[in-house]
């Protein structure tokens, strides 16, 4: 297993090696890890291993900080 350090290295040296124009995408994705992290250790209640359920994604949406509505709606329009 890695340390921090090695982690950190080894993110940063992917990231570098992505194109230019993929690096929001990044950046987005790397804040909703952050938040579904932070959710399943503050409520792992609704986010256990035990199965996928529609309760439990409606319930670690409306605990989401960003608007994850916007968020897929402006991923559809990247598409188009």
């Amino acid at each position: 297993m890695l340390n921090k350090a090695q982690y950190e290295k080894r993110i940063l040296n992917e990231v570098r090696a992505m194109p230019e124009e993929s690096l929001p995408t990044v950046v987005h994705l790397l804040a909703l890890f952050r938040e579904e992290l932070t959710v399943r250790h503050i409520a792992p209640e609704i986010s256990g291993d035990d199965g996928i359920s529609h309760e439990k994604t409606r319930k670690l949406l409306a605990t989401s900080k960003s608007n994850w509505a916007w968020d897929i709606a402006e991923e559809r329009e990247d598409r188009i």
